[in-house]
């Protein structure tokens, strides 16, 4: 059978269309299939870490995203229980590492649109959604993704290389049957957003709350019209059942419990609650399926890390198979990438939101105290700071993920 001179993408998600957009912009032919007609606009991934803004320059993506995103240079971590700032840690540092020394936080249905919209200008760049991949397969040539499309009739589609972009049920991982070891944490996570303004009560755009219970993250995001929304992210128990966690009741307790002003008063805007796994996978490819993003790694949200790493993924990946169609041999720019992405997903992925997680709900009080004070002394140390903020911009993931060979 031919195969047609094109590389298929499973999944139209952020990580899915910049890929696309990078091959595309390559000179080469690219599908991507989404099940989704358009960008899910609910409350998920936010955060853009100065690696990503510096990744997408080239793509002429980032003047958009400063645009209509928020800048926020410093991030604060809090102690709730003594209702105190623990520590500071202030991305201008990165200032002559980084053309872009701070995050922008935005939301991803809008950073997904902004992408799509340049891809979309390519000619070699096609976007069939919505529809749903319900099987692939591959042979020495290339490989094959099957669609149901809307009026449910089948259709197949031919390329030479398959991408997984497609989140962390990954048939494409399934398929090549990558392992994807890990843990599911046991609480589960609600993100309620909200109109109040927390400014005037010392927060910072991007605040990590502790507490040995009821820790809580608090960021801002521009909303509709850029007015401004806050996004607050609640642990919930393990005895607490799904549907009094997305009450009123349960999440105005944690208003009252967590954040400054009259709990009644604070509107809620959107509710999303989820659960939360850390997971990498065994490999990142097999024969002529790659994986990305989700499909490749999941972790928690605390530090805004999943997202971005997808993304260095993505273009890391783009690279390799824009030398690939060009005449390079396959392999081993394939076991490069897989050498590459995987085990710096471990180094500074899992590692640093496993860290994160752990720290924002310590229960025994002398680790506790233990861990908010090397926080402390991090801080307050230049070197330490500096350190600190490059792993938690991923500056220092995508460095040494590039020097590996």
């Amino acid at each position: 059978m031919q195969t047609p001179e094109r590389i298929l993408i499973a999944g139209g998600g952020p990580v899915g269309t910049v890929t696309g957009l990078a091959l595309a912009r390559a000179g080469i032919p690219v599908t991507v299939f989404d099940r989704l007609a358009e960008p899910a606009a609910d409350h998920r991934a936010a955060t853009l870490q100065p690696s990503t803004l510096d990744l997408f320059a080239p793509l002429g993506l980032t003047p958009a995203i400063l645009r209509e995103g928020i800048e926020s240079p410093v991030f604060q971590w809090r102690d709730r229980v003594r209702d105190e700032i623990v520590a500071e840690f202030d991305y201008r540092m990165l200032a002559g590492e980084s053309d872009f020394p701070f995050v922008i936080q935005l939301e991803q249905h809008k950073t997904i649109q902004i992408a799509l919209d340049a891809a979309l200008a390519e000619p070699n760049f096609t976007l069939i959604r919505p529809v749903e991949v319900q099987a692939v397969r591959q042979d020495a040539d290339g490989a094959e993704v099957d669609i149901t499309l809307p009026d449910g009739s089948i259709e197949t589609h031919r390329g030479r290389w398959l991408i997984g972009c497609d989140g962390g049920r990954s048939l494409v991982r399934k398929s090549i049957g990558a392992s994807f070891e890990g843990f599911t944490w046991a609480e589960r996570f609600n993100i309620v957003a909200t109109n109040k303004d927390f400014e005037g009560y010392n927060f910072r755009y991007r605040n990590y709350c502790a507490h040995p219970d009821r820790w809580c993250a608090l960021m801002k995001v521009p909303g509709e019209n850029h007015a401004g929304v806050w996004r607050c992210l609640f642990p919930a128990h393990e005895d607490e059942s799904d549907e009094y966690v997305m009450s009123d009741q349960w999440i105005r307790e944690r208003f009252a419990e967590c954040l400054p002003g009259d709990a009644a008063a604070i509107e809620i805007v959107h509710r999303n609650m989820y659960t939360v796994q850390q997971r990498v996978a065994g490999q990142f490819y097999g024969g002529r399926m790659i994986l990305a993003g989700d499909a490749a790694h999941v972790n928690n949200p605390v530090g805004g890390m999943g997202m971005n790493s997808g993304f260095q993924d993505g273009l890391n990946l783009a690279a390799k198979l824009v030398q690939i169609w060009q005449g390079a041999e396959a392999e081993p720019l394939l076991a490069r990438y897989d050498r590459q992405r995987r085990l710096t997903a471990i180094k500074y992925v899992q590692a640093q939101s496993i860290a994160n997680k752990k720290t924002l709900d310590e229960k025994d009080p002398a680790m506790r105290a233990e861990k908010l004070d090397a926080l402390r002394r991090q801080a307050a140390d230049p070197v330490a700071a500096m350190d600190f903020v490059r792993r938690a911009s991923l500056v220092a993931m995508w460095r040494e993920s590039e020097s590996m060979q």
